[in-house]
């Protein structure tokens, strides 16, 4: 999923919506209620405000996930996110982190009881 807004996931070039995951999901749940559902997330994606890494606590909350794989965005060489000049400084970049995986890890236990 990579990020839960639609603004992030659009300057991500992702070509879906958070909606669109969602309804993926709700798909999956009806037909295999215990499913096991893991996803990626960058957080720190240059431009991110609080508000938009909000949207991302809370979408893993209410997705319910088993395991999400986390990581902070490092710019990529000829990449173009790279070349932005709104970059997120290493140290918000490193407390959204550990603040996703504190969440993730919440809800992972909430799903394994």
């Amino acid at each position: 999923f990579q990020s839960g807004d639609n603004d992030i996931l659009r300057e991500m070039k992702r070509g879906y919506t958070h909606q669109r995951y969602r309804t993926i999901i709700d798909t999956i749940r009806h037909f295999m209620p215990d499913a096991s559902i893991s996803g990626d997330a960058i957080v720190g994606f240059p431009g991110e405000t609080e508000e938009q890494f909000q949207r991302t606590l809370q979408l893993v909350r209410d997705i319910g996930f088993d395991r999400v794989n986390t990581a902070a965005y490092s710019p990529r060489p000829n990449t173009p996110a790279a070349e932005w000049e709104n970059q997120i400084a290493d140290f918000v970049k490193n407390d959204r982190l550990n603040r996703l995986n504190a969440v993730v890890n919440e809800v992972a236990e909430e799903r394994a009881q």
